[in-house]
């Protein structure tokens, strides 16, 4: 125990408390504006074919190139896959692509046949009939310096805010 004690008894300071803890049990204003930002940045790397730390992606195979429709690399004619949605939780906003293919492009990976002997396709004008396929990755889910640097920009914001409109009520 110390030898001395100082109690601090300030009501604008306890208001200003009161207020913090209020906007931190609700943090999702800022769960919202990080899950619009990251989204926002996640669609523009289909535009500009790049992954979060700006290293391009791997070009098309070209004979794939050749017969593509749509935009660029990862952007068909639906755009679907560059459709980038954000879900909020309890505590926490997840970022991603509802496309059932999404995770191959974005992590690389082989394709073999679940059931068949060989998987068959087309490209180019040519079918194939062959034992597996390597995706490569093109990553276009994750952070980066800037996100994260951002995504404290808005916590930050948050909380600012909740004090800010307690010192504004004065």
């Amino acid at each position: 125990m110390a030898a001395a004690t100082l109690t601090f008894n300030d009501t604008s300071v306890e208001q200003l408390l009161a207020r913090l803890l209020e906007a931190a049990g609700d943090v999702k204003p800022a769960l919202k504006n990080i899950g619009e930002y990251e989204a926002k940045v996640t669609r523009r790397r289909f535009v500009d074919q790049v992954d979060p730390d700006g290293h391009r992606w791997k070009p098309l195979n070209p004979l794939y190139a050749k017969t593509k429709k749509g935009p660029g690399i990862l952007r068909g004619e639906t755009r679907d896959l560059s459709s980038i949605v954000w879900q909020l939780a309890k505590d926490s906003v997840s970022i991603g692509s509802n496309v059932v293919y999404a995770r191959i492009h974005n992590e690389g990976g082989v394709i073999t046949p679940k059931t068949a002997s060989a998987l068959v396709f087309s490209m180019g004008g040519q079918t194939f009939r062959v034992k597996s396929v390597t995706i490569p990755r093109r990553q276009f889910l994750g952070f980066n310096d800037a996100s994260i640097a951002a995504i404290l920009d808005i916590v930050q914001d948050h909380f600012v805010e909740a004090v800010g409109s307690e010192e504004a009520a004065k």
